[in-house]
């Protein structure tokens, strides 16, 4: 079997967030996978098709319901984090008409400056709603430190990775979700913390990340004094810190299919960071022939 690695380079227009998704072109790699993985290329083709065409550059305790701007009911969750009970996960998720099961998105937010809420910001934008329009159930999560979950944030550390996999324990378990069939999206920060859970989770059927960091050793000193600052109070400099956040050391671990998304001309995260876990996947995949 192979797990499909797609890589998007795109033109982008200086330092704006949003204006990193246009002019996408993308190219695949085939890497082998252990005879007993499991993938679904189809599952990946719909979510790769999906969020691009999106640009997304059990009721629990405290469950409450809001509506997004395309009038879809979103219900709120908090979860109890795995290494304290006492800190919450705040998730928000929605689902398709009907009893399911369904394929599930969980979607992962990045740094947030001036409005920190967190995974309310892809429900104030209706992607949940869209998704689950077309046969997802969506949810997105807060990092801790954002929206309403409990931090500090950790800077896509352990803390936050172990929130991750709260989050999509819960969806697993839900009657309506098919538990092999659960995906991850994220962005910046998030694909930093997604890029680590895909290493810790065998059995995510696709990831997709964008503009993210996969190798804090070489990336640090940042270009950007502000996550240079960032970092050292939230994360620390210390080899095992960088480690931790540093998917690019764990690629063998990773069974799913990946879409890599990065903007040639990113100045927070040089695109040279998914050229090289790129580059990891092609000499995993001459090792396994």
């Amino acid at each position: 079997m192979t797990c499909r690695l797609t890589i998007g380079l795109r033109k982008t227009f200086g330092p704006a967030r949003k204006a990193r998704w246009r002019g996408f072109s993308a190219f695949t790699l085939a890497v082998k996978k252990k005879p007993n993985t499991v993938e679904s290329s189809t599952t990946f083709f719909r979510i790769h098709l999906l969020l691009v065409l999106l640009c997304v550059g059990g009721p629990g305790e405290g469950e409450a319901q809001v509506v997004d701007r395309g009038k879809w009911v979103v219900r709120k969750e908090f979860l109890p984090h795995s290494k304290d009970n006492n800190k919450k996960v705040e998730l928000f998720w929605t689902q398709p008409e009907g009893d399911g099961p369904y394929p599930a998105v969980l979607l992962i937010h990045g740094h947030q400056e001036q409005i920190r809420n967190g995974g309310e910001a892809f429900v104030k934008t209706g992607r949940l709603g869209i998704l689950a329009s077309r046969g997802y159930v969506a949810a997105s999560l807060s990092q801790p430190g954002y929206g309403n979950s409990d931090g500090p944030a950790d800077y896509c550390g352990p803390f936050t990775q172990d929130a991750v996999l709260v989050a999509m324990d819960f969806l697993r378990k839900q009657a309506f979700v098919r538990p092999n069939k659960v995906a991850l999206y994220g962005y910046s920060r998030g694909a930093i913390v997604a890029s680590m859970v895909a290493t810790k989770d065998q059995t995510l059927a696709a990831v997709v990340l964008g503009a993210g960091a996969y190798d804090f050793f070489s990336w640090y000193p940042t270009p950007m004094r502000g996550i240079d600052v960032n970092i050292r109070q939230e994360a620390g400099t210390s080899a095992e810190a960088f480690r931790a956040r540093s998917a690019i050391y764990d690629v063998d671990k990773i069974k799913a299919p990946i879409l890599l998304l990065h903007g040639t001309q990113d100045e927070r995260i040089p695109v040279r960071q998914a050229e090289a876990f790129l580059k990891n996947f092609k000499l995993l995949a001459s090792q396994s022939k």
